[in-house]
Protein backbone atom coordinates (compact mmCIF):
# COMPACT_ATOMS: atom_id res chain seq x y z
CA UNK A 1 0.00 0.00 0.00
CA UNK A 2 2.74 2.16 0.61
CA UNK A 3 4.95 1.89 -2.84
CA UNK A 4 1.38 2.23 -4.68
CA UNK A 5 0.69 5.83 -2.23
CA UNK A 6 4.25 6.56 -3.54
CA UNK A 7 3.75 5.81 -6.95
CA UNK A 8 1.14 7.77 -7.10
CA UNK A 9 2.57 11.23 -5.42
CA UNK A 10 5.63 10.72 -7.67
CA UNK A 11 3.79 9.60 -11.32
CA UNK A 12 3.15 13.33 -11.72
CA UNK A 13 6.60 14.65 -11.59
CA UNK A 14 7.82 11.81 -13.93
CA UNK A 15 5.48 12.87 -16.45
CA UNK A 16 5.95 16.24 -16.29
CA UNK A 17 9.84 15.50 -17.10
CA UNK A 18 8.39 14.64 -20.98
CA UNK A 19 8.76 16.40 -23.95
CA UNK A 20 7.67 19.50 -23.98
CA UNK A 21 5.54 21.51 -26.97
CA UNK A 22 8.36 22.01 -29.80
CA UNK A 23 8.35 25.68 -30.29
CA UNK A 24 10.93 28.03 -32.36
CA UNK A 25 11.40 31.11 -31.19
CA UNK A 26 12.36 33.65 -34.24
CA UNK A 27 14.40 36.12 -33.87
CA UNK A 28 15.76 35.02 -30.69
CA UNK A 29 16.80 30.93 -31.32
CA UNK A 30 19.97 29.95 -32.70
CA UNK A 31 20.41 27.66 -35.16
CA UNK A 32 21.57 24.83 -33.69
CA UNK A 33 24.13 23.42 -36.86
CA UNK A 34 25.56 26.62 -38.29
CA UNK A 35 24.70 29.00 -35.30
CA UNK A 36 22.40 31.78 -37.58
CA UNK A 37 19.65 33.50 -36.26
CA UNK A 38 16.31 31.60 -36.96
CA UNK A 39 14.10 34.42 -38.41
CA UNK A 40 12.25 32.80 -41.67
CA UNK A 41 9.07 31.06 -40.35
CA UNK A 42 8.61 29.47 -43.44
CA UNK A 43 11.66 27.69 -43.37
CA UNK A 44 12.23 26.78 -39.85
CA UNK A 45 12.48 23.01 -38.64
CA UNK A 46 13.17 21.62 -34.84
CA UNK A 47 13.86 17.99 -33.76
CA UNK A 48 13.80 16.31 -30.58
CA UNK A 49 15.71 13.53 -28.76
CA UNK A 50 14.97 10.73 -26.43
CA UNK A 51 16.41 12.78 -24.00
CA UNK A 52 13.47 15.62 -24.60
CA UNK A 53 16.10 17.82 -26.06
CA UNK A 54 14.64 20.49 -28.31
CA UNK A 55 17.12 21.68 -31.51
CA UNK A 56 15.95 24.21 -33.90
CA UNK A 57 17.07 25.35 -37.37
CA UNK A 58 16.84 27.91 -39.68
CA UNK A 59 16.26 25.59 -42.82
CA UNK A 60 15.44 22.14 -43.10
CA UNK A 61 18.91 21.93 -45.27
CA UNK A 62 20.37 22.31 -41.79
CA UNK A 63 18.42 19.98 -39.86
CA UNK A 64 18.97 17.29 -42.15
CA UNK A 65 22.62 17.68 -42.22
CA UNK A 66 22.85 18.17 -38.41
CA UNK A 67 21.65 14.40 -37.86
CA UNK A 68 23.56 13.17 -41.56
CA UNK A 69 27.16 14.18 -40.45
CA UNK A 70 26.30 12.51 -37.10
CA UNK A 71 25.81 15.44 -34.64
CA UNK A 72 22.90 14.01 -33.40
CA UNK A 73 22.90 9.98 -34.17
CA UNK A 74 19.61 9.41 -35.89
CA UNK A 75 18.26 6.43 -33.46
CA UNK A 76 18.04 9.52 -30.77
CA UNK A 77 15.78 11.54 -33.00
CA UNK A 78 11.59 10.93 -32.15
CA UNK A 79 10.66 13.53 -33.75
CA UNK A 80 11.06 16.07 -36.85
CA UNK A 81 9.38 19.46 -37.25
CA UNK A 82 9.45 21.62 -40.18
CA UNK A 83 7.22 25.52 -40.76
CA UNK A 84 4.60 24.89 -42.81
CA UNK A 85 5.29 27.16 -45.91
CA UNK A 86 1.74 28.25 -46.20
CA UNK A 87 1.44 28.66 -42.59
CA UNK A 88 4.47 30.32 -41.64
CA UNK A 89 5.83 29.65 -38.04
CA UNK A 90 3.45 26.20 -37.69
CA UNK A 91 5.42 23.40 -37.39
CA UNK A 92 3.91 20.18 -38.65
CA UNK A 93 5.64 16.64 -38.73
CA UNK A 94 8.62 16.48 -41.20
CA UNK A 95 8.05 13.06 -42.21
CA UNK A 96 4.45 13.33 -43.58
CA UNK A 97 4.69 16.81 -45.04
CA UNK A 98 4.66 17.69 -48.97
CA UNK A 99 7.54 19.43 -50.26
CA UNK A 100 8.59 20.78 -52.85
CA UNK A 101 12.05 22.15 -53.79
CA UNK A 102 13.22 24.83 -56.39
CA UNK A 103 14.91 28.12 -57.31
CA UNK A 104 10.92 29.99 -56.42
CA UNK A 105 11.43 28.97 -52.41
CA UNK A 106 14.48 30.67 -51.11
CA UNK A 107 15.47 29.32 -47.98
CA UNK A 108 17.82 30.95 -45.83
CA UNK A 109 20.40 28.47 -46.23
CA UNK A 110 19.37 27.77 -49.68
CA UNK A 111 18.14 24.11 -49.80
CA UNK A 112 15.31 25.48 -51.38
CA UNK A 113 12.89 22.59 -50.14
CA UNK A 114 9.68 23.87 -48.61
CA UNK A 115 7.42 22.01 -47.07
CA UNK A 116 3.34 22.11 -46.96
CA UNK A 117 1.24 20.06 -44.75
CA UNK A 118 -1.27 19.48 -47.18
CA UNK A 119 -0.65 18.08 -51.13
CA UNK A 120 -3.68 20.65 -52.22
CA UNK A 121 -1.30 23.55 -50.33
CA UNK A 122 2.19 21.97 -51.99
CA UNK A 123 0.06 22.00 -55.28
CA UNK A 124 -1.45 25.49 -54.87
CA UNK A 125 2.43 26.54 -54.29
CA UNK A 126 3.83 24.56 -57.54
CA UNK A 127 6.09 26.50 -60.23
CA UNK A 128 5.35 24.89 -63.64
CA UNK A 129 8.86 23.43 -64.61
CA UNK A 130 10.54 25.32 -62.03
CA UNK A 131 9.69 22.67 -58.69
CA UNK A 132 10.53 18.88 -57.67
CA UNK A 133 8.04 17.41 -55.96
CA UNK A 134 9.41 15.38 -53.17
CA UNK A 135 8.43 12.73 -50.09
CA UNK A 136 11.17 13.22 -46.97
CA UNK A 137 13.07 10.67 -47.99
CA UNK A 138 13.61 12.47 -50.98
CA UNK A 139 14.22 15.67 -49.27
CA UNK A 140 16.75 13.84 -46.90
CA UNK A 141 18.55 12.67 -50.43
CA UNK A 142 18.63 15.75 -52.10
CA UNK A 143 20.47 18.00 -48.93
CA UNK A 144 22.79 15.19 -48.04
CA UNK A 145 24.26 15.64 -51.98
Amino acid sequence: MRTLALLLILAPALFSCGQQDVRIDFGKAECAHCRMNVVDKQFGAALTTLKGRQYVFDDISCMVRHVGDGTIAEDQVTAWYVCDHAEPGKLIDATTAFYLHGPAFRSPMRGDVAAFSSEEKQQRAMVQDKTEVLDWAGVRELLMQ
